[in-house]
């Protein structure tokens, strides 16, 4: 957490291949900065209420982990998200922005998070530490990773309307818990889901109706047809 500096947030002068990852940069007066530093990835981050979010000077940078992984979250970005796919022209919402966040002309995050990103501890999976994200215009609280019953929950709270959870999981736990065969249920309740996949993770998104439901994401039994395959 990067909170209330009153310059920079993260600054950075002739330094470069640096990872700038799950940090939430919050009301400094410079989100982050760069000073003739280069090839360095700032991904997976909330800018939040920054006076000005970045500052770049000679500097060029990777904003994003690419397609489905996404960028970073700014709070003043403005763009709808109507469509999903790495061209951002398939209809339907993904949690990421239809347009790009412009930095300048060197800079920008090609998928911007439509809302705030949530990371959590998901413990040690062969021997690598394993985090979810969970993207959500909703609070998100109470998560929890349930081996024994095969199961990742968490609380989502908010004021009544239509909102959204985007949820990245790796693919060592959905193969370890589900084999790939999973639901989701919000408040018990089995709710349509979109997904992708790359090498790295499984990423989720669904919507909902409000106030405040538990979520789950669970293992589905195969149907014999299936389990005949």
């Amino acid at each position: 957490n990067v909170t209330a500096n009153n310059y920079s947030g993260i600054e950075f002068s002739f330094s470069s291949n640096n990872n700038i990852r799950e940090n939430d940069i919050t009301d400094n007066l410079f989100g982050v900065a760069f000073w003739d530093s280069s090839n360095n990835i700032v991904c997976h981050n909330n800018f939040v209420n920054n006076t000005f979010q970045f500052y770049v000077e000679n500097s060029v940078n990777v904003w994003d982990d690419g397609y489905p992984s996404g960028g970073n979250y700014w709070s003043n970005y403005t763009g709808l998200d109507l469509f999903s796919g790495s061209d951002q022209n398939i209809t339907g919402s993904d949690g990421l922005g239809d347009e790009s966040y412009f930095i300048d002309d060197n800079n920008q995050d090609n998928y911007p998070f439509t809302a705030p990103i949530n990371v959590f501890d998901a413990g040690i999976w062969n021997d690598i530490s394993c985090r979810v994200h969970v993207v959500s215009n909703s609070t998100v609280s109470s998560f929890e990773l349930d081996k024994t019953w095969g199961r990742v929950c968490f609380n989502v709270t908010g004021k009544t309307g239509v909102w959204f959870c985007r949820v990245t999981i790796p693919e060592v736990i959905v193969q370890d818990l589900w084999h790939r065969n999973y639901t989701v249920l919000v408040d018990g309740e089995s709710v349509e889901f979109r997904n992708w996949t790359d090498d790295v993770n499984t990423y989720v998104y669904f919507m909902y109706q409000h106030s405040e439901y538990k979520v789950c994401l669970l293992y589905t039994s195969p149907s014999p047809r299936d389990r005949t395959r």
